[in-house]
């Protein structure tokens, strides 16, 4: 089994959304600056020797400007995407096509993971997410909440969606998906196990930076259930210590950097 990283660009947003408290005034200080910071996309493209070849995260959609809501454009939008970014150009330049991916898993239905989606318009690629993400993005259109984050373009019924069950999941020999929720209900990491013996557990937004993870700084605005998230965060590093796992976070351009370029075997 073969795993590489792909680099969907990046978004720009204030650090509030992902660290509790970010930029919050104080009686001694009234009017603070509001830090901002980049949010890398990134996924993981992994060749396995039985399945083929499985994407995990799938980044924005090509025309992601005109998909968008203005609202969202305005808070978190995209400061870094080229034709480089693309995924269908990402595979191209690791000698695949969209037509040679066998199956998708996303971390989280929000347009930033899932608008990828639209390279594989009637394909019948099968796309794997948990069940309880596929119920709450479903609801959240319908009922027009959560910010626009989960667009109704990219969450179609058109897809062949296959539900993911329970707390843990080994969908494929090497791959386990765990279900890690606090950013959304149904958010999924995963874990990748190579011949090696060397094991990479990817967070999603469970765990957008360092900060987060290592220094257990709480979420901020993007977290739906706190408790949830401390759960999920006892949970990871149970995972990452047990298999003794390199973690790459959710939107931690650092971290990704470490690994770009390198094919893991």
């Amino acid at each position: 089994m073969k795993l590489r990283l792909m680099d969907f660009g990046a978004l720009t947003a204030d650090e509030g959304w992902v660290f509790e408290a970010g930029g919050v005034s104080t009686h001694s200080d009234t009017n603070p600056a509001s830090p901002r910071r980049d949010y890398h996309m990134s996924g993981a493209m992994i060749e396995h020797p039985k399945h083929g070849l499985i994407l995990y995260e799938i980044g924005p959609a090509p025309n992601w400007e005109e998909l968008w809501p203005p609202p969202v454009k305005e808070v978190f939008g995209i400061t870094r995407y080229t034709d480089e970014n693309r995924l269908d150009n990402i595979l191209k330049q690791a000698g695949y096509s969209v037509n040679d991916v066998k199956g998708i898993i996303i971390g989280h239905m929000h347009l930033d993971h899932a608008g990828g989606l639209e390279f594989f318009r009637g394909l019948d690629v099968p796309v794997y997410v948990h069940e309880d993400e596929i119920k709450y993005s479903f609801y959240a259109i319908a009922t027009k909440q959560d910010f626009g984050a989960y667009l109704p373009h990219y969450i179609d019924s058109a897809f062949n969606f296959k539900p993911v069950f329970g707390d843990e999941c080994e969908l494929f020999e090497g791959i386990t998906l765990y279900k890690t929720p606090g950013h959304t209900p149904g958010t999924m990491s995963l874990r990748a196990e190579l011949s090696s013996g060397e094991n990479f557990l990817f967070t999603s937004d469970t765990m957008f930076f360092k900060e987060n993870y290592f220094d257990e700084q709480p979420t901020g605005w993007l977290t739906r259930d706190m408790g949830g998230w401390w759960k999920s965060l006892a949970k990871l590093k149970i995972i990452a210590d047990r298999h003794n796992c390199q973690v790459i976070l959710g939107h931690d351009g650092d971290i990704f950097k470490e690994h770009l370029g390198k094919v893991y075997t």
